[in-house]
């Protein structure tokens, strides 16, 4: 049983392939093709534009590695496409990680976070005008 996520991706997958050259099609086996027809979403409804790149598609990341994985195993003909793909992959994956430490660095976040304190602090501590009560 395949679960929404699962059967979303399948569907984008399905729909993906129908923009590709049909040699490309004919490369990958029609028991894996006829396993994402049967266990795509029905409901789920693709729009992409296909003269986009791949990368600048809104997929999901189950489409990305089913896409991912069919183009290692049919489309990559040789085993030096092979592992120019995967080294691809992993350049992408070490970008990827870098601009999460970047951006979740514990130190930098400690850091913002205490200027963002002081600057808090500085712009809350203004003069309060002090009225003298009438009743003494």
């Amino acid at each position: 049983m395949v679960n929404v996520r699962n059967a979303n991706a399948m569907a984008e997958v399905v729909y993906y392939l129908k923009g590709i050259r049909q040699e490309d099609i004919n490369k990958i086996p029609k028991n894996l093709l006829q396993y994402l027809n049967d266990n795509a979403s029905k409901e789920y409804e693709c729009n992409f534009d296909y003269n986009k790149p791949l990368k600048e598609l809104n997929l999901l990341d189950e489409a990305r590695g089913i896409i991912g994985m069919i183009c290692y195993n049919y489309w990559c003909v040789d085993e030096i496409q092979k592992k120019q793909y995967i080294d691809r992959l992993n350049t992408n994956e070490l970008q990827y990680q870098e601009k999460l430490h970047e951006k979740y660095n514990p130190d930098n976040l400690f850091k913002n976070k205490n200027r963002k304190n002081i600057e808090e602090n500085v712009t809350t501590t203004e003069m309060i005008e002090h009225k003298e009560n009438i009743f003494k």
